[in-house]
Formats: structure tokens, C-alpha cells, sequence
């Protein structure tokens, strides 16, 4: 049942490995939210921002490299911005932000690629496509004055990896913080954390935030890797996901890739 102390939260009830075989799903988080505790001991210190972020992850840096066409994507997407869903229209039994202060545009979810959203952003998908590892993306558009309450996502063994699009005048009044550790972002400066850490998002300005989230796994020893790859592997071939996965398509018009400009003799 919905908790009462947490009505962001939504309803906690069966997650469907097919349309009759199903687990409770709160045992689950509650498991992964445990074993988290153990794998971060084996996981890079988090969180870490900008420069200290791309020392540890050089690889990120591929989003820095496309950063404009990412951006001419993301303005292209904005243009269709009313057809974007919530996050909790996608997905009901995740966290609930009021009214439509809070949409996801998902690209890529436990390893399947989400077709038609990501023919509407080419550039931003090439450039993913250069990061090994990834298995979700998406943007994330917060609204002024919207707050995302605290939570924690109960993947353990995953890193997340924001890359911030579109930020208020006011930086600082738009904010996260994970584990008592607090950042606002900047655009263009990458933030990499542990999302099974407690965070959560305020944005204290009338401006839209739109931030790239990635996720990609973190090495992990034997025989911790055994488990996370059986997880990964239960969850991507779920009836839950691919249900998730129809209801984020919304069918945006594909949108050409910017070609590469030629260089200078």
C-alpha cells in the first residue's frame, strides 16, 4: 500500500518478470538498499562534480565534446515539451512530483534503447552511444518552484551521471543534495553519485532545470558481479520495463543528425 509518510512515493506492489509471474517489489528495494551499503566500500568516492568527476570517469567527457549538438537536440525536444510525460504517467509506482512539474524523456532503459525518443535527439544518442557501460538515459525537466523529496533509488551497483543542460540564472537556488553533501548545478560541469544514497532536488527559481541522466554499472568484485548481472539481466527482460518503455515512447518527429563541420585546410 501507498506509505503515509511518504506520498511522493507511489504505490509499492508487484513488479511483473512477466504478465502472471510477478515478486513484491518493496522486499526487493529494501534488499538492494541493504546490499548498497556493501558495494559502495567497493565503488570510487562519490559524489564528486566537475573537473574531480571527469579525473575519475574520463570517459564522460564525450557528452563535453557534443555539447552544443546535445543542446540543439534538447531545444528540439523543448519544442514539443507538452507531449513530454511525468515521470509518475511512465512509470506509477515511482517517486510523484505534483501536476507535471517533474518530466522524464527517457532514451534508453536497462539496456533497450526507447526507438522512437531517441530518433528525435540523434546527436545526443551518438553521443552516448561513445560511453561504455550505459544502460539507462534519460533527460530530466524540473519545473520552477518544484522539489523532488528526499529518496534513494535502490539499484545498488549503479552510477549516475548528470550532465547539466539548461540551469537558472541563479545557480545556487537550484539545488541537490546527496548524503549531506550539497551541489547546484552548472552547465556543461558534470556530477557523478551513488543513487542509493538519500537525495533530493529543490529548484527555488521561476526557470526550467534540464539536466542528461546516465546510468552505467560500476566494477564490482566476485562475487557481488554475480549479483548485479543476474539483477541487470532479470530486469531488462521484465514485463515491467517493457511496459515502461511503451508508455515513455511519445513519438516525437525524428530529427536529423547536425552533420560534422569539415576542418580547415
Amino acid at each position: 500500500m501507498e506509505s503515509a509518510n511518504k506520498p511522493n512515493v507511489g504505490e509499492k506492489g508487484r513488479f511483473y518478470l512477466t504478465k502472471r509471474i510477478w515478486l513484491p517489489q518493496q522486499p526487493l528495494e529494501d534488499f538492494n538498499l541493504k546490499l548498497s551499503d556493501v558495494i559502495l566500500r567497493n565503488m570510487p568516492k562519490l559524489p564528486l562534480g566537475g573537473e574531480d568527476a571527469l579525473k575519475i570517469f574520463p570517459v564522460l567527457a564525450e557528452l563535453k565534446k557534443s555539447h552544443d549538438k546535445i543542446k540543439a537536440d534538447l531545444n528540439y525536444l523543448l519544442s514539443h515539451h507538452e507531449e513530454i510525460p511525468a515521470l509518475h504517467e511512465v512509470h506509477p509506482r515511482d517517486l510523484y512530483v505534483p501536476g507535471r512539474a517533474w518530466r522524464t524523456f527517457i532514451l534508453k532503459l536497462w539496456g533497450h534503447e526507447v526507438t522512437e525518443n531517441a530518433a528525435a535527439v540523434p546527436d545526443t544518442m551518438a553521443a552516448i552511444a561513445r560511453i561504455p557501460g550505459v544502460h539507462s538515459a534519460l533527460f530530466s525537466i524540473l519545473a520552477g518552484r518544484a522539489e523532488i523529496e528526499p529518496h534513494r533509488g535502490s539499484a545498488a551497483g549503479v552510477i549516475r551521471f548528470h550532465y547539466p543542460l539548461i540551469v537558472p540564472k541563479e545557480p545556487e537556488k537550484c539545488w541537490i543534495e546527496i548524503g549531506g553533501h550539497h551541489f547546484f548545478w552548472k552547465e556543461g560541469e558534470p556530477l557523478v553519485f551513488d543513487d542509493t544514497r538519500e537525495h533530493w532536488v529543490k529548484n527555488q527559481t521561476d526557470e526550467t532545470r534540464v539536466v542528461l541522466i546516465i546510468d552505467f554499472n560500476a566494477p564490482m568484485p566476485f562475487p557481488v558481479n554475480l549479483y548485479t548481472g543476474l539483477r541487470y539481466n532479470i530486469v531488462r527482460r521484465s514485463t515491467e520495463v517493457k511496459t515502461v518503455i511503451k508508455r515513455a515512447s511519445i513519438g516525437v518527429p525524428p530529427r536529423t543528425a547536425q552533420p560534422a563541420l569539415a576542418k580547415a585546410a
